[in-house]
């Protein structure tokens, strides 16, 4: 009698929770919407990596994965061929609004996320060779095609560059943040900043959140040793620091310092890289004065005379 008793009362609650959730006030929820696109696994997967996921970022400086949205862990292919590329498809939740970066990040073994693993970056190419990093989210259904290209050469990272950055001029109060890199090619443009980076995989970088004023600071990157072919193989020929103001899109990075030739000289010195090795003294300046074009140097690719 107990149990009939019980089935008889089932249809009644299943009945009051449902009408209690059409009372329910979905007012106070956040509208969710989407970002949807593919992602371009490129180069050789290193066999080190314990995976790969999609970051949108709120705001500049990135707060280190705290408030930023973060997909599942990505389905690339780990058995994939060099020369052949990957492509995974995704859709990600996000609340309507306008995001300043949206990347792919490498997790290594044994190691936490980390903002500064990235192997990938959206850049949308403007008619006029401009670049625009930043994604305007709508009402559903959204944003699609919202394209990523990551390369895995990217996360080859075996050795390390470190030095003192000496800042010169008067500190810019607008500083949002920094960029310290390394290329293993002198870039001639804002444009190839960012495809020698990412496209090419041909630059290793460092995000410096430092926007009160210092004298100095100390730097470390952790680059490839095996990038380039003889000679050249390991050989970084552009370190620089580049300045990010609080209005400022990524895009409009500018060059504030890099490591030269002695007596202030306008030709860029390498750094040469050892595998499992740190190369330190890689010191330079950095001068706001040259803001808002930037700090001038030889972009032919001729190194110190």
């Amino acid at each position: 009698m107990r149990s009939k008793r019980l089935v008889a009362v089932l249809p009644a609650l299943v009945l009051s929770l449902i009408a209690t959730s059409c009372d329910y006030d979905h007012g106070i929820d956040p509208i969710r919407t989407k970002i949807k696109g593919n992602i371009v696994f490129a180069g050789a997967y290193p066999g080190n990596i314990s995976e790969a996921r999609l970051v949108v970022v709120k705001k500049l400086p990135p707060e280190n994965l705290t408030t930023d949205v973060i997909s599942e862990p990505l389905s690339f292919n780990r058995g994939k061929q060099p020369g052949v590329n990957d492509t995974v498809n995704y859709e990600l939740l996000v609340e309507p609004g306008v995001y300043p970066i949206a990347g792919v990040l490498f997790r290594p073994s044994g190691e936490a996320l980390n903002i500064a693993n990235i192997m990938g970056l959206y850049l949308k190419i403007n008619r006029d060779l401009t670049i625009d990093t930043k994604i305007e989210v709508d009402q559903p259904p959204g944003k699609d095609s919202v394209n990523i290209f990551a390369n895995w050469d990217l996360a080859r990272r075996d050795a390390a560059i470190t030095g003192t950055i000496d800042f010169k001029g008067q500190w810019r109060l607008d500083t949002n943040f920094f960029v310290l890199a390394c290329y293993s090619n002198i870039p001639k443009s804002s444009l190839e900043f960012f495809t020698e980076w990412i496209s090419a995989g041909k630059a290793a970088f460092q995000l410096v959140f430092q926007s009160t004023p210092v004298d100095s600071l100390r730097y470390s990157v952790r680059v490839n040793s095996q990038l380039g072919d003889g000679a050249d193989r390991g050989k970084y020929k552009f370190t620089a620091l580049f300045w990010i103001g609080k209005t400022s899109n990524l895009a409009d990075i500018r060059a504030i310092g890099f490591y030269r030739c002695d007596n202030d000289s306008t030709f860029p010195r390498f750094a040469a890289s050892v595998k499992d090795s740190t190369i330190s003294g890689i010191d330079f300046s950095a001068d706001f004065s040259t803001l808002p074009d930037g700090v001038k140097y030889e972009k032919d690719g001729a190194l110190c005379p």
